[in-house]
């Protein structure tokens, strides 16, 4: 044991028990849980040869608990370092480790089926339709406004080859389950659902769904008609899905399909399961054909029970359901996707989402796909993602400085999901009797894994 702490020097003052791993095989998933009745346990799986801390947690809170999950990467020795996370605690504690087994051909517990390819999964959605593929010239395309550096997420999923087949998301809604959206953004207003059955401002509710003036969508947290962003989750979300591409701002996965917004969480990104659900079912009920949630809660609980019915009530009703697997992993050490994400995706109702960077390489706080195959999973681009700012923020920032602080990049499970839901548009729009099941299938089989690296 030692008193200092030559990896994280800023730690030092902390006693540490190091143990080498033996016996662990590449691919495999090992879960590590310490507990301790006399201190508040710190761990870290390190590199023996690099000295490089692969993952690391306490548990955040008030128990004296912690774990964490990491997957074997071929020709790499670890080491599990156990230290308290006050200064100079000891005492008596238990350790766990569990090595489950390898994953499954074609499926790994870090990443699931791999990172979607939007060329493979339309291209595959056309040879289930039997139809040609329509030819757009590359004198009808808008040039990217973004440089290759700027939006590297659409080449690594293979989106800009879709677009230059004709496939760009026409006549798809997509509904952004969320915060809500800057309904008069430059970049996002001209793809944003109209309700044709409603007339705007009569105070009438025209076609009789039973929400008043709902011309773009409802807020469910203010019970009105204009779900407005009060945060900035939902506008940089519904950017990633479909921002136009238009000389401005950024250009979205399907940057001709429709946004539909539906606010189901406040200012602090905070909702209820039953907002959550009323959002679904209202999606589903005037015409979403693919529903967003880049939401959920930390693993562990089931999901309410009007939760779990609005999502079979999509599948049922033939709406493809994206779900983020959470960000729980390097925090909370958790070792399978989040809620409602890990319930629909078992019930193959959904597909749940997790995050990698730009070098393939799978986010640290990216929830994993759990000790068994989950079917659907699958990872997309999810760590320091560039998309558009809510135009609140202009009031921080003035009316004329906007390019301070957009393309506004942010990381999470939340970015990597409307990737997904974007092919899916894609898919629907080449080959709009797609089923569920099938677009599910689609995704998942043309998922690569390949050069994907996990942690």
């Amino acid at each position: 044991m030692s008193d200092r702490d030559p990896i994280n020097p800023n730690r030092a003052g902390r006693f540490a028990d190091i143990y080498t791993f033996q016996g662990i095989q590449t691919d495999q998933q090992v879960r590590v849980r310490v507990s301790s009745p006399n201190f508040d346990p710190y761990i870290q799986v390190v590199n023996k040869k690099t000295g490089a801390v692969v993952v690391k947690n306490d548990d955040n809170g008030s128990s004296f608990n912690s774990r964490l999950s990491f997957v074997v990467q071929p020709g790499v020795t670890y080491q599990l370092r156990v230290s308290s996370y006050a200064p100079r605690e000891t005492g008596k504690y238990a350790l766990s480790v569990r090595a489950l087994t390898p994953s499954i051909q074609d499926f790994n517990f870090a990443y699931g089926y791999g990172l979607i390819d939007a060329q493979a999964a339309v291209d595959a959605a056309i040879a289930l339709a039997n139809t040609p593929i329509p030819l757009e010239t590359a004198g009808d395309m808008v040039p990217d406004p973004q440089p290759d550096a700027e939006q590297w997420n659409l080449d690594q999923i293979n989106a800009r080859p879709v677009w230059e087949q004709g496939h760009r998301g026409d006549n798809v809604v997509v509904a952004v389950v969320d915060t809500g959206v800057s309904l008069n953004h430059p970049d996002i207003a001209p793809n944003l659902w109209q309700n044709p059955g409603e007339i705007p401002g009569n105070g009438i509710d025209d076609d009789g769904n039973g929400f008043v003036d709902d011309t773009r969508g409802w807020d469910f947290i203010q019970d009105d008609p204009l779900p407005r962003d009060a945060n900035y989750h939902g506008t940089h979300v519904a950017g990633i899905v479909a921002a136009p591409q238009n000389g401005i701002g950024v250009t979205g996965v399907a940057p001709d399909a429709t946004i539909m917004p539906v606010r189901v969480l406040d200012q602090y990104g905070s909702g209820t399961a039953k907002g959550v659900a009323d959002g679904i079912r209202y999606a589903v009920d005037n015409g979403a054909d693919v529903i967003n949630l880049s939401l959920g809660a930390p693993p562990g609980g089931r999901p309410s029970r009007s939760l779990r019915r609005s999502l079979r009530y999509a599948y049922q009703n033939g709406v493809v359901v994206v779900i983020a697997a959470g960000n729980e992993r390097d925090v909370l050490g958790t070792a399978q996707p989040g809620e409602p994400a890990f319930w629909a995706a078992s019930q193959n109702l959904g597909i749940a989402v997790g995050a990698v960077n730009r070098n393939n390489r799978v986010a640290n706080f990216s929830n994993p796909t759990g000790n068994r195959r989950v079917n659907p999973f699958v990872v997309a681009p999810g760590v320091d993602v560039n998309s558009l700012a809510a135009l609140w923020l202009r009031n921080v920032f003035g009316p004329n400085n906007l390019d301070l602080i957009e393309p506004l990049a942010l990381s999470g499970t939340s970015m990597a999901t409307p990737h997904v839901a974007g092919v899916a548009a894609l898919m629907l729009n080449a080959n709009p009797m797609l089923t569920v099941d099938q677009v599910i299938q689609i995704l998942t089989s043309t998922a690569n894994p390949d050069h994907l690296k996990a942690v």
